[in-house]
């Protein structure tokens, strides 16, 4: 039955990071796609997952510099506080008024920051392995994608569960033009509120809503593959 039901999407997703893997040079994206991929077929409660937030100066993929990124795995007992992780970029540029005016991070706190080669190097061992969780993740799966082609010459293949598109798959109703976006939905949960457009913070919000979107929806015979982004 889980063969007729992932198999096709599974079968997709292993070749496109598969063809991905053999693209990549040896070292740290190397590294990370020998960890595997993990199979759709795999009980929810079987198999750690990694929250992940991007902070970003824009919207453009190519063009646009990853400033912070915060992860966090999730467990078979709920969040690890202990795996939180901030990681700074520093980018080529001066970051653009505007987006400075979002995610509130300046020039000066990134010139101690690390270059992108160097915080991908520290980035990727953590989520070799693991599906990858995000708000929204068309951005964070095309951003980790562009800086690795920049600097591995590479794709970046992973399997993602996406929060907001789970959201609209699980529990589909008519709502206001914002009624997705990330703190929308977990005052809906009755989850605290917590500052926007910080990294970490932004993945632990994210960590939480999928945790009180599976116990809203039950978790009893779910697998990642029932989960992951399509």
């Amino acid at each position: 039955m889980i063969e007729m039901l992932f198999g096709g999407r599974e079968k997709q997703q292993r070749r496109k990071f598969e063809r991905a893997a053999r693209a990549a040079p040896p070292g740290p994206l190397r590294d990370f796609y020998e960890a595997g991929m993990p199979s759709f077929a795999t009980p929810l409660g079987g198999l750690e997952m990694v929250a992940i937030d991007l902070e970003t100066d824009g919207l453009d993929f190519p063009a646009s510099a990853i400033l912070e990124a915060g992860i966090v795995t999730l467990g078979t007992g709920g969040v690890r506080a202990d795996t939180a992780m901030r990681l700074r970029f520093r980018p080529d540029k001066a970051l653009s008024p505007s987006s400075v005016v979002i995610h509130r991070i300046t020039d000066d706190e990134l010139a101690a920051a690390l270059p992108e080669a160097e915080a991908l190097a520290l980035l990727l061992p953590q989520l070799a392995g693991k599906p990858l969780v995000a708000h929204f993740a068309d951005i964070e799966a095309g951003f980790l994608d562009a800086a690795c082609r920049r600097v591995f010459n590479a794709p970046f293949v992973a399997p993602f569960v996406c929060t907001m598109q789970l959201e609209n798959r699980w529990f589909p109703r008519t709502r206001a033009a914002d009624g997705l976006r990330l703190g929308k939905l977990r005052a809906g949960y009755r989850l605290p509120a917590y500052r926007a457009h910080d990294g970490l913070t932004d993945a632990l919000a994210c960590a939480e809503l999928l945790m009180a979107q599976v116990v809203h929806r039950g978790s009893e015979g779910l697998t990642i593959g029932d989960l992951l982004r399509r």
